[in-house]
């Protein structure tokens, strides 16, 4: 597994922007993302965790997933950072 962090900058609104992650959710599937996670680390900036299924999809998809969800989510992306995965815990 394989996983993508990327910072966004959005309104501020978090309401609007968890919808609208919500609503992309289907599109990132269709790319091989399997699960992702979003933490709010300022007031107008957010943190994306995207898990996808092999080093392949990942490194073919993750810009293309980021300039769409960026435009269907109205937010910037500021940063990014792929690896990976070493260790998932429960």
């Amino acid at each position: 597994m394989f996983v993508s962090f990327t910072d966004w900058e959005f309104d501020g609104n978090i309401d609007n922007a968890v919808e609208g992650i919500k609503g992309f959710w289907p599109e990132m599937q269709k790319y091989g993302a399997v699960n992702t996670r979003c933490t709010v680390t300022g007031e107008n900036t957010l943190r994306t965790m995207t898990l996808w299924s092999s080093k392949e999809l990942l490194e073919d998809n993750v810009e293309k997933v980021r300039a769409a969800a960026g435009s269907a989510a109205g937010m910037t992306v500021t940063s990014g950072m792929t690896g990976p995965l070493a260790v998932e815990l429960d």
